[in-house]
């Protein structure tokens, strides 16, 4: 570095009065590309005028505010014992690095971007995560937010933690078979980390945005809908706590009724089922081609009691219909099982009725889920306007008169009303 250009930093930097006006040129010379423009200074305190009075030869004292153009801090150095230097290398030695127009710096950025990307795009050429990461830029779309933050954010822990995401997309259990594999284990043989893939882990999110785009779905808006994610793709994540209760079914495995199953069948007692035991039968049958499914568990256990002799086929939600549920419904309709669905006639109800109708179509029948149901079973429960406005996105067009007509009587209906009625329905 030239002596001169040195000692000119040094100057200015023991005069604080020059200060503000570097650092005024410098986001000039940062947009223009180049030394030009005018800078601004308002409010001038007495070391500024000081400063800049005696440096650029003209009289500030009678002013608070400034423009000056930045050439002229280039004549004033042409002018002074520092002649033959260029301010743009004071003002690299200065600040202590060179000073890069916004253009360059963005062109920059790019460059280093592409070339860092490109290195993790060769490791994995034509694989489904290669597939999944060239849409993710080419689009705009998926998980693309969230790399491009943490490439600013952390690049090499981003490198680290996409890498490990594409070789879990790259073995995901179903694209090499039917078998599930829970979610830590899947991990542990992945990267050898068993938490790895956890949901508040960075390779976590990602992989579920990569899970996401091979499912061809939408990011999933609820626990539940990453659980179904996950078990589509063979992976299982809390297979015992994801449960759901019913009666009167028969399963098989290798072609032969699972004696558990037809053990709990002959007695007509609930079976609490499992994502683990669904994961390990081939099929689900009911022997009466139909399967009649509750909201309310009080309702499903009362009508159980009472018509068990029938062995019939139940099953019960629990409120949120939980991804078991969800599995063992899929392997009935495979089988051609009609379901039927009654729940309660209150917003979280009606939800539930809209994502199974959504799910089954022609295959789900509402079950004394009609008006004249609705005026039976009718409580004294006001629902109020944060719940009833649920119901304004649900567009169902076999569940609109229904809505509407809870609306207007803004009363919730409950199961527990209409059971005599579910009971007769069943045994005819």
């Amino acid at each position: 570095m030239d002596r001169l250009v040195v000692e000119a930093s040094e100057y200015f930097k023991r005069n604080k009065g020059f200060k503000r006006a570097f650092s005024k040129i410098r986001d000039k010379y940062r947009s223009l590309g180049k030394i030009g423009g005018t800078i601004i200074l308002k409010n001038l305190t007495k070391e500024e005028k000081d400063a800049l009075s005696g440096f650029l030869g003209i009289g500030l004292y009678d002013k608070n505010d400034i423009k000056i153009k930045v050439e002229k801090f280039q004549t004033s150095l042409d002018n002074s014992r520092f002649k033959g230097i260029k301010l743009e290398d004071v003002l690299a030695e200065y600040f202590g690095s060179t000073i890069i127009s916004k253009k360059d710096e963005k062109e920059k950025y790019k460059l280093e971007r592409e070339r860092y990307f490109e290195e993790i795009f060769k490791e994995f050429i034509g694989t489904k995560s290669y597939n999944w990461l060239k849409y993710v830029f080419k689009f705009k779309d998926n998980a693309y937010r969230v790399i491009t933050k943490r490439y600013d954010e952390d690049r090499q822990a981003l490198k680290e933690d996409l890498i490990i995401t594409m070789r879990g997309l790259n073995s995901l259990p179903f694209l090499k078979s039917k078998t599930k594999e829970r979610l830590a284990i899947f991990a542990s043989r992945v990267t050898k980390n068993p938490h790895a893939f956890d949901e508040k882990t960075e390779a976590g999110k990602l992989l579920i945005y990569g899970i996401s785009y091979l499912l061809g779905r939408d990011f999933p808006k609820s626990a539940e809908d990453k659980a179904e994610y996950y078990y589509e793709v063979g992976l299982i994540k809390d297979e015992i706590s994801n449960f759901t209760v019913c009666s009167g079914l028969l399963s098989y495995r290798d072609s032969v009724i699972s004696a558990g199953w037809k053990d709990f069948y002959e007695i007509s007692e609930p079976m609490h089922v499992s994502l683990w035991n669904l994961s390990k039968i081939e099929r689900i049958i009911s022997p009466t081609g139909r399967i009649f499914v509750f909201e309310n568990p009080t309702v499903f256990s009362e009508v159980l009691y009472r018509i068990s002799r029938f062995k019939p086929p139940l099953m019960c939600s629990y409120g949120q219909v939980k991804l078991a549920s969800l599995v063992l419904l899929d392997m009935l309709v495979k089988e051609g099982v009609k379901i039927y669905y009654s729940g309660d006639f209150d917003p979280e109800g009606i939800m539930i009725a809209d994502k199974l109708k959504n799910r089954y179509g022609d295959n789900l029948i509402f079950w004394r889920y009609g008006i004249e149901d609705y005026f039976k079973s009718m409580s004294r429960e006001i629902i109020d306007d944060t719940r009833l406005k649920k119901l304004d996105n649900i567009k169902n067009k076999d569940l609109i008169e229904l809505i509407e007509i809870i609306k207007e009587n803004r009363y919730a209906g409950y199961q527990e009303l209409i059971v005599e009625d579910l009971i007769r329905d069943i045994i005819e």
